[in-house]
C-alpha cells in the first residue's frame, strides 16, 4: 500500500466508509500484531491490543501527512497502545511460553543445550527496551528506520542498541 492509497483509507475511515479500515486492517494486522507482540509478550494481550489498535482508527481516524511512511506511523500507534497496555498492568515485560513453546524445542544434543542456555543468558542480560529492538529485527525484519519510526529513537541510537545487544550474544558465546 502506497502512502496516497493509506491516505485515501483514512479518508475513507473519516467519512465512515468501512472499507478503508477493511484495506488498512488486511494490508497491517499481521504486521501490527507483531510490533504489539514484541512490546507485550503474550499473544492474548497482543491480540487484544491489535483489535484495540483498529479500534480505536475507526472511532478516532488519526491525522496522517503522505510522505511521512504510513508503515512506521501505524507502528509507532501499535506500539504506544502496547505501552500503555503495560503501563496499565504495571509490568516491563512479558514471555509467552506456552506449554507446546516448551515442550516442542527439546534441544537433541550438548551443543543445543549449550546454546539455548547462552540465548536465555543473553536475554536475561538485555533490557526491555533491547529485547524489543532486537525482535523487531529480527521476528518482524523491520529496518532501523522503521525501527526507529516504530520506538520514536533516533535511528543512530537504535543501531547503536543493537550493535550492543548483538555484542552481548557474542560475548556469550552465541553468534549464529
Amino acid at each position: 500500500m502506497t502512502d496516497r492509497e493509506f491516505s485515501n483509507c483514512i479518508e475513507d475511515i473519516r467519512q465512515r466508509r468501512q472499507d478503508g479500515l477493511v484495506r488498512i486492517y488486511n494490508e497491517y494486522s499481521a504486521y501490527l500484531f507483531q510490533v504489539v507482540l514484541a512490546v507485550l509478550g503474550q499473544r492474548e494481550d497482543a491480540e487484544d491490543v491489535t483489535s484495540d489498535v483498529f479500534l480505536k482508527l475507526w472511532e478516532n481516524p488519526p491525522s496522517y501527512t503522505p510522505g511521512n511512511g504510513h508503515r512506521g506511523f501505524l507502528a509507532t500507534i501499535a506500539r504506544n497502545r502496547a505501552v500503555d497496555r503495560l503501563r496499565k498492568e504495571n509490568r516491563t515485560i512479558a514471555v509467552d511460553m506456552t506449554e507446546e513453546d516448551a515442550l516442542g524445542s527439546v534441544p537433541s544434543s550438548e551443543e543445543e543445550i549449550v546454546n539455548e542456555i547462552a540465548v536465555e543468558e543473553v536475554l536475561a542480560m538485555m533490557s526491555p527496551a533491547e529485547r524489543e529492538i532486537v525482535s523487531m529485527k529480527h521476528l518482524m525484519g523491520l529496518t532501523f528506520k522503521e525501527i526507529a519510526e516504530a520506538t520514536g529513537k533516533p535511528q543512530g541510537t537504535v543501531a547503536w542498541i543493537y550493535r550492543e545487544c548483538v555484542k552481548k550474544i557474542r560475548r556469550c558465546g552465541y553468534d549464529r
